[in-house]
């Protein structure tokens, strides 16, 4: 199982954790979020980190407001200093997705450019065509409400 660093030090990605996987969360991370339908299980105890269960029943996408809601809370935990591992099944489509809106939100990217330089660190991310979509619509949200704002999310 590969484990990529999208954030150094800050934000890992990748697919369902294996008992490697879990080794290197022991060390390294205080936060998982997993994006599948299945809840996960850690083999040790867990107590003190965060374990955030936030499935997306692919190949339906979720609603604009669960984009919007999940973006928030992973900067939320990012700027408290939080260490997040973001997972699927296979590491590929829902986490292409999420990605690429946590990067929008974030950096203030439009969705290809986003998506563009996430894959220059996990080249398979590949988001299917309804999700692309909400993606579009997510982008169309944050140009409305950064523009009331005046500024974009922050930065790491």
């Amino acid at each position: 199982m590969i484990i990529v660093p999208v954030i150094p030090n800050r934000l890992y990605a990748g697919g369902k954790l294996d008992q490697q996987g879990w080794r290197f969360i022991a060390l390294n991370v205080n936060t998982v979020v997993n994006l599948r339908t299945v809840q996960d299980h850690p083999p040790f105890d867990f107590t003190g980190r965060l374990l955030l269960w936030t499935p997306i029943l692919d190949p339906v996408p979720p609603s604009l407001q669960w984009v919007i809601s999940v973006t928030r809370l992973m900067n939320g935990l990012l700027d408290t200093g939080n260490v997040i591992y973001v997972h699927d099944t296979a590491g590929i489509n829902r986490l292409g997705f999420i990605l690429t809106a946590l990067f929008m939100q974030r950096f203030g990217y439009g969705r290809d450019t986003a998506l563009t330089l996430l894959r220059q660190m996990k080249p398979d991310l590949n988001p299917n065509p309804p999700y692309m979509a909400l993606l579009a619509s997510f982008e169309a949200y944050l140009n409305t409400s950064q523009l009331a704002q005046g500024h974009r999310y922050g930065t790491c």
